[in-house]
């Protein structure tokens, strides 16, 4: 709210004044607004910036990781009788692989096109991605239930990469709630809208208020150093947006966390981006 004064004056006599009360509201939201569409501007211009960087280094980068890696299981082999020699190289071997593992992450993340177009129905594309799961250790203490709308139409899309994002969803799921708790995943289709809704919830601790604008973010994680990459949650949002898609997280009053997927029935592909490095 501003306030702007006039005194009213008749020869040379103040006989009154003046006030205009005006309601900023509107102006300020207008400016709040018009602040963070440029910030999303600029956070998505970095992005595509780093990927296209990815994209043109990682085989240059791939290649003397192979090396390091033939020429530490070479010396494993030499060097058998040396428990603790065996021991280091085997480490050396197992952070070269993690490099790899990041590398291929920072490729996928560049990926600018969806890849194999297929038709398939959205449960079993969720299914495949749980049964990957929910055998393993991690998944022994959780609960999953699952809701599915009925005569779906089937998608069409790039059901591996799809998968990737289920994948990612769940295990991310699993990890906040401490391999403990409760998996909700729902799936439906809005006729009016054309488009699917895949809704990934759990039971854990959910993400603090100050973090939730950051997960989507590059190389942002929350876990400890070592266990994550920072690179899952992106590459799920570019894989959505490559469909012509949204996600969004929410985290309710009643604790836990909550993604939420929208995808279009079908999309039209972009063209690809070229790497920045070739």
């Amino acid at each position: 709210m501003t306030l702007s004064a006039s005194l009213i004056t008749i020869e040379d006599k103040e006989v009154g004044s003046v006030g205009v009360f005006t309601d900023m509201r509107e102006v300020i939201a207008m400016r709040r607004d018009l602040e963070d569409a440029q910030v999303q501007l600029m956070q998505s211009e970095k992005i595509a910036s780093v990927g296209r960087m990815a994209a043109g280094v990682a085989h240059e980068i791939n290649n003397p990781l192979s090396g390091i890696m033939l020429y530490a299981e070479l010396l494993k082999e030499s060097l058998s009788d040396r428990a603790d020699c065996v021991a280091d190289l085997q480490e050396i071997v197992d952070q070269t692989l993690r490099c790899k593992k990041i590398i291929s992450e920072l490729l996928e993340f560049s990926r600018k096109s969806v890849g194999k177009i297929s038709s398939f129905r959205m449960e079993d594309a969720i299914e495949k991605s749980l049964n990957l799961l929910i055998n393993q250790a991690t998944f022994q203490n959780i609960e999953v239930k699952k809701s599915f709308q009925p005569a779906m139409p089937d998608m069409v899309g790039d059901l591996v990469q799809l998968q990737q994002v289920f994948t990612n969803l769940f295990i991310n799921a699993s990890d906040a709630m401490e391999r403990k708790g409760e998996l909700r995943i729902t799936a439906g289709f809005d006729e009016t809208s054309n488009r699917f809704l895949i809704s990934v919830a759990d039971t854990g601790p959910g993400i603090p208020p100050e973090q939730r604008d950051k997960i989507f973010e590059i190389f942002f994680t929350t876990k400890p150093p070592g266990k994550g990459t920072g690179l899952g949650l992106s590459i799920s949002q570019n894989i959505i947006k490559l469909h012509g898609g949204s996600i969004k997280v929410d985290c309710p009053p009643e604790g836990g966390t909550v993604f939420t997927i929208e995808l279009p029935l079908g999309f039209v592909a972009e063209p690809e981006e070229k790497p920045l490095f070739t």
